[in-house]
């Protein structure tokens, strides 16, 4: 008869015991995870939602053409060619165009950045300011480059006109098509901001510091808006207030015109682009919280939460400033700046894409 087996019994529930405790603490350990990434991502959702709604989003489609212009307006952005002249720019453009594709390079996310110069409700302003700014991922690199008002360009069905039409007549949509098809790029959205609340964001920045001539400080003192601005005696470098950094960038009497002007934008813009340079994550974070209520864009929340995650890295790109149309690529006709268009969206293609 064989031995009878001694069941072990105690043993085996003893081990099953402590295996059912750690299973039960490596659940809870689990639990609590879960949690607390929850947690995260909804005050992350909440902190989108907070800053979004403090935004001035406005869809394309809720924008529409202005019916008419401020006599004035119209006078500074017609052009002054005769009927063969515009007859002949036209077709110059647009055979140029028709025969440029436009670049596919997933790297790059281009903003149409504008300054608006809006003194009344009826129109949507005069686009003084009007930089695409271009931030290449791959290259580690955020490409700034002026488009100047007196640009030719074929605005929609208007037929041809300074680039500033476009905007008065379209606002930021009318725009950015108009800059897309004349050039060939994608532009993935906008954000703008008239001569006030540009002011009150470089305040809000801390100002900049700016060398100036002594016909630009007059200039400053001149129209310089508020009672706040501290006096400027001649020549020299001076800490400006947003107001006076905003009347430096209007300057166009004095110096190579709207040439000058734009490069005067585009100082102002790369030191505050220095100075932000320099602020915590934390920092940034509390100024979003005062600059976004003072922008107008078309971004949805899902565009604007990536951005501003992405902030810190982008502060640590190389800035390239560039202006449009080039030096030794455009020819003047009827107070108008015609590109050469080809050589023209050839050169901003490689210099955005690093692709002809």
């Amino acid at each position: 008869m064989p031995k009878r087996r001694e069941p072990d019994a105690p043993r085996s529930r003893g081990k099953s015991k402590k295996t059912l405790a750690r299973q039960k603490r490596m659940r809870v350990v689990v639990i609590i995870f879960l949690s607390v990434i929850l947690l995260a991502c909804a005050a992350v959702f909440f902190l989108f939602q907070y800053y979004y709604g403090k935004t001035n989003f406005l869809r394309d489609s809720d924008v529409s053409q202005a019916e008419t212009l401020p006599e004035d307006v119209q006078n500074d952005i017609d052009s002054n060619m005769n009927a063969e002249e515009q007859e002949e720019a036209l077709r110059e453009a647009q055979e140029a165009q028709s025969g440029i594709a436009f670049p596919n390079n997933e790297n790059v996310y281009n903003i149409l950045l504008i300054g608006s110069d809006r003194r009344d409700s009826s129109w949507y302003g005069n686009s003084d300011v009007m930089m695409l700014l271009s931030i290449n991922s791959e290259t580690k690199t955020l490409h700034l480059t002026s488009f100047m008002r007196d640009s030719y360009a074929i605005v929609g069905d208007s037929g041809g006109h300074k680039l500033n039409y476009a905007y008065a007549l379209g606002g930021g949509p009318l725009l950015v098509e108009t800059i897309e098809e004349n050039y060939k790029i994608d532009i993935d959205a906008y954000a703008s901001a008239d001569f006030d609340s540009t002011a009150d964001i470089i305040d809000l920045l801390g100002g900049v510091e700016i060398t100036v001539s002594s016909g630009e400080a007059r200039l400053i003192n001149e129209t310089a808006r508020g009672s706040n601005n501290d006096y400027l005696p001649g020549a020299g470098t001076y800490h400006l207030n947003g107001d006076q950094a905003v009347a430096y960038g209007r300057i166009r009497k004095i110096g190579n015109a709207d040439y000058q002007r734009t490069e005067r934008q585009r100082t102002v813009m790369s030191k505050l682009f220095e100075q932000a340079k320099e602020l915590s994550v934390m920092e940034l974070a509390s100024l979003a919280d005062d600059i976004l209520p003072l922008i107008t864009h078309n971004m949805d929340q899902s565009t604007v939460a990536s951005l501003l995650l992405d902030l810190p890295t982008f502060m640590s790109y190389e800035l390239v400033l560039d202006r449009i149309p080039y030096d030794g690529l455009y020819y003047n006709r009827g107070e108008m700046l015609v590109p050469d268009w080809e050589e023209t969206i050839e050169r901003l293609h490689e210099n955005i894409y690093g692709e002809s």
